[in-house]
């Protein structure tokens, strides 16, 4: 049994349950957070869970980098790609344009 961070300072565990169970959780709740369009999360995570975000975030147009961490666990960090390069205007006092 281990604790699965929902949100920031957030665990839940669930002793009746088994692994499967536990990963399906774990990228379920990291599939909402992307899906809300958060900026950037980080989880501590199983390698397994990294196999399935892998896919998840290249979808919901996130970078996934994923490190070594405690105990087996993966450190990972999705970073959304959805923003693009920044748009920037000039805008004069007589005529504004676009660049």
């Amino acid at each position: 049994m281990r604790r699965i961070e929902i949100l920031d300072n957030l665990r839940l565990h669930f002793p009746e349950q088994d692994d499967e169970f536990d990963l399906g959780v774990e990228v379920g709740s990291l599939s909402v957070l992307m899906a809300r369009g958060e900026a950037m999360i980080r989880r501590s995570v199983t390698e397994q869970c990294v196999e399935q975000l892998r896919p998840l975030a290249q979808g919901f147009r996130y970078a996934l980098v994923a490190t070594p961490g405690e105990e087996g666990m993966m450190d990972i960090c999705l970073s959304s790609t959805a923003f693009g390069r920044p748009r920037f205007r000039v805008v004069s006092p007589t005529s504004p344009k676009s660049v």
